[in-house]
């Protein structure tokens, strides 16, 4: 399934990308659960994703990224002895997402605003490992998710710098144990640099 998502990827970049892009993302990150929260301490998480921007028209556009991403959270507990007192966990997935996004132009450059789907594939083994969740929590592979993106963009001649800022909603469980369901949603931040396809 992660070989077709990339094959479809490169399709769109040979085919119909009219920008190619890298976004480096920072997000601070933590972990909710539907009963009890665990690693409820916000860290920072990191992710990277290359990304083509096509059906790019003067009032909307749309874009596909595949990419890295971090997940996790951290948790304090002052009465735990020992090495479980303090927790920090990220986990790591293979990110694609798309978005539709409608521009609000000003010379030289525009505002945008979009919303769209994302999945992910958990690469992390034994993510609960060297904590008190180990036996009793699981991470699902799969997480899906919606985004909803704001963010700016200026042109300087045949590329472009855009930041943004994007809220990341999970449609379906980041994990579980037999009595909690764990979420992880919240703010995202990024930049890109992007460069035309149509001048290589």
């Amino acid at each position: 399934m992660k070989s077709l998502y990339l094959i479809i990827f490169l399709s769109f970049i040979s085919i119909t990308g009219q920008y190619i892009r890298i976004s480096p993302e920072f997000s601070s990150n933590s972990v909710k659960g539907s009963s009890l929260n665990i690693l409820k301490t916000n860290i920072q998480v990191y992710s990277l994703k290359v990304g083509i921007d096509y059906a790019e028209h003067e009032k909307f556009f749309v874009s596909s990224n595949l990419g890295y991403k971090q997940r996790g959270g951290r948790e304090n507990n002052p009465l735990i002895i020992g090495d479980w007192n303090k927790i920090t966990k990220r986990w790591n997935y293979i990110s694609f997402d798309s978005y539709i996004s409608y521009k609000f132009n000003i010379p030289d450059a525009y505002f945008y605003l979009g919303i769209g789907p994302e999945i992910n594939f958990l690469l992390s083994r034994d993510p609960f490992d060297n904590t008190p969740y180990e036996n009793d929590y699981e991470l699902n592979k799969t997480l899906f998710s919606a985004n909803i993106q704001l963010g700016f963009t200026r042109y300087f001649g045949d590329f472009r710098f855009s930041a943004y800022s994007y809220y990341n909603s999970n449609l379906s469980k980041l994990g579980k144990s037999y009595y909690n369901n764990l979420s992880n949603n919240g703010f995202n931040f990024g930049i890109s640099f992007a460069y035309n396809l149509d001048k290589l």
